[in-house]
């Protein structure tokens, strides 16, 4: 038997569908304009951000796993501080589940399809211009303190930092205090500091007691330790038709050893903040705390990081400009690639033509910013796609029909899928995705470009996970 709907229920869902179709074809008019040279607004005479600029980078930090975006773990006592003086967004989306995509994004404010490096192990190509680069050709001091894995020289993200320090994986055991030694020394300086750490990326092995400081009462599988290697396993049997799960217990050793990296992590941050205010550089410089990407815990099955739920691309993004301000907390979806832009206007920069971000600085000055898509793409699985805009956030993939709808604000772990009931939500944010896919695809940097890497380097990152 067929339903037969009511004229008024027809003219209702036409109405709805065609408003949806003039909002996606707005949206990705916007895209179109974001091609060009952000122009939010002309550059202010008066810098917003007119010293130092500091970003602090923690690889693989979950948004939701800190105090500050709702956590009831004690995480995150430093940064929560810091987001206190601080502008922080609520929904901020990472271009890639991975490292060297995501951050190529970051710094480059493109996305990954147009700089190339769709997947780990690519390399920036030369032609794409970093933020580093336009920092440093405005005169700013130029340093990165980085913790090796797809960071190191050879995929070329050193493009624009006149000195970078790699660590040997060590986290900021190792560089910690050099970055600081670095920051007294430079102090009177006008620089563009990044400093990025796995310290929060499995093995999930932060030294003690931060290691174990959220372990009591868990009683996991003897002998299991939530190592790259055992996580792997479980990863890539998502693959394949027999996936496996961690255990009820296993599960919550490994969340709760990845908080004690956070824990350990934030310790840094808080002592990295104390030397800035010691310097008395709180009141001239500009500091940023921000994630590549996140970390999945069986949301949707898996573990680690190579799935586009919120649960992996959305970020933390804190922005506290010189002096602070009173934790403002901004609602406007945004992307990583907004970050390159935002920094420029801020600090009165020029931008290069082309970027695909745009600035952010009217919401830091209290002005509304109209709703753009927040687009994130991985190789994996088909292609994915995924895109919030809105209420709502939608996954598909090129190379089959699965599709995933879900209301993110009040769904934020994604567990319920709408398309099924909203199929005129699901049709045309997929139309804006394939209409993204031609803009980015007409503008793409071409075949990715492979780095020559050394045994050890090679090595190292198959301990990380990243290879095989």
């Amino acid at each position: 038997m067929t339903d037969t709907l009511s004229p008024a229920t027809v003219r209702s869902r036409q109405r709805r569908t065609a408003g949806l179709r003039v909002f996606g074809a707005l949206a990705l008019a916007l895209i179109l304009a974001c091609s060009k040279p952000p122009s939010a607004e002309a550059p202010s005479a008066e810098p917003a951000f007119p010293g130092p600029i500091l970003v602090i980078d923690l690889d693989t930090l979950r948004a939701d796993h800190l105090g500050c975006y709702g956590y009831d773990r004690p995480t995150s006592l430093h940064i929560d501080q810091l987001a206190s003086e601080a502008y922080r967004f609520e929904w901020a989306y990472g271009q890639a589940p991975d490292t060297a995509p995501s951050h190529s994004s970051t710094f480059t404010s493109l996305y990954p399809s147009v700089h190339g490096v769709n997947y780990n192990g690519a390399r920036l190509p030369d032609a794409v211009t970093t933020m580093a680069e336009v920092f440093s050709s405005a005169g700013y001091l130029t340093a990165a303190f980085v913790d090796g894995g797809f960071m190191i020289p050879e995929f070329n993200l050193n493009q624009g930092f006149q000195h970078y320090a790699v660590s040997d994986w060590g986290g900021f055991y190792q560089f910690g205090q050099e970055a600081i030694d670095w920051i007294t020394e430079h102090a009177d300086k006008k620089f563009f500091l990044w400093i990025h750490s796995y310290d929060v990326h499995a093995d999930y092995y932060a030294p003690e007691p931060f290691r174990s400081y959220f372990t009591d009462g868990i009683t996991p599988t003897p002998g299991f330790e939530p190592t790259v290697r055992e996580l792997e396993v479980i990863r890539r049997s998502h693959f394949g038709p027999e996936p496996l799960q961690l255990n009820a217990e296993d599960l919550a050793f490994t969340k709760a050893r990845y908080d004690g990296g956070i824990r350990y992590a934030d310790y840094w941050v808080g002592r990295i903040l104390d030397q800035i205010r010691q310097l008395g550089l709180d009141r001239t410089a500009t500091i940023i705390l921000l994630s590549d990407h996140g970390e999945e815990f069986q949301e949707h099955g898996s573990v680690q990081h190579d799935r586009l739920y919120t649960t992996v691309t959305r970020i933390p993004l804190l922005i506290r400009p010189p002096g602070g301000t009173d934790g403002k907390v901004i609602d406007t979806v945004v992307q990583a690639l907004d970050l390159m832009p935002t920094l420029l206007d801020g600090a009165g920069i020029e931008p290069p033509t082309g970027l695909q971000g745009r600035s952010l600085m009217p919401l830091l000055r209290g002005k509304a910013l109209r709703d753009l898509p927040a687009i994130s793409e991985s190789p994996y699985f088909g292609h994915r796609r995924a895109v919030a805009l809105g209420e709502y956030r939608f996954l598909a993939a090129r190379g089959n029909d699965r599709r995933e709808l879900f209301r993110f604000r009040q769904d934020p772990l994604e567990q319920i899928e709408l398309s099924a009931t909203h199929p005129d939500v699901a049709d045309n944010l997929y139309s804006l995705l394939e209409s993204w896919q031609d803009v980015v695809d007409r503008r793409s940097a071409g075949p990715a470009e492979m780095p020559n890497l050394d045994d050890e380097t090679v090595e190292g990152l198959k301990a990380l996970g990243y290879l095989d």
